[in-house]
């Protein structure tokens, strides 16, 4: 790897089965070449950003969480274009878990806040959809998981409890 430092954290293949990774040291999203695996370095557009989740949609675009800033990001691999939104609960939301489900919506837990919630982003509609209370208080959800026959997103708490939503 070029830059030996990188800390490389959610890697994800999109739709055209390229390997992306977010890179937390250097605040980058990385791209790996499948064929001999050099990577490719992109800068993001804040250096104080802490990214903590990645995903991909169906039209290859990667989305991050910024536990930092309290935004949900997009960027698009084409365009080389980033885009952000400021998640409902602010700056200090603290984004965890996050996984999207088969209508390309993404789902990500708000951590800042007590109890975290469950806010959906409708990716088409670029609109935050819902956000729901955690009845556990969770302390902390780090992952989500969608369960596609049940359209269900599961995930576990720092308080030891085991949650599902039901998302469509």
């Amino acid at each position: 790897m070029p830059n030996k430092k990188l800390r490389l954290r959610d890697i994800v293949i999109t739709t055209d089965k390229t390997p992306w990774a977010i890179a937390t040291e250097d605040n980058q999203i990385v791209r790996v070449n499948r064929a001999d695996m050099p990577v490719t370095e992109i800068e993001t557009p804040n250096a104080k950003s802490d990214f903590r989740q990645l995903a991909t949609t169906s039209d290859g675009k990667l989305w991050f969480t910024d536990f930092e800033f309290g935004t949900l990001v997009r960027y698009d691999p084409q365009s080389n274009y980033f885009e952000e939104w400021l998640l409902p609960g602010g700056v200090n939301s603290k984004p965890g878990g996050m996984a999207v489900d088969k209508d390309d919506r993404i789902w990500l837990v708000e951590t800042g806040k007590n109890p975290n919630r469950l806010v959906g982003f409708d990716t088409g509609t670029q609109t935050f959809l819902t956000e729901t209370a955690i009845p556990s208080g969770a302390g902390s959800v780090s992952h989500l998981h969608y369960f596609e026959p049940a359209g269900e997103m599961w995930f576990g708490t720092e308080t030891n409890y085991v949650g599902r939503a039901k998302v469509h």
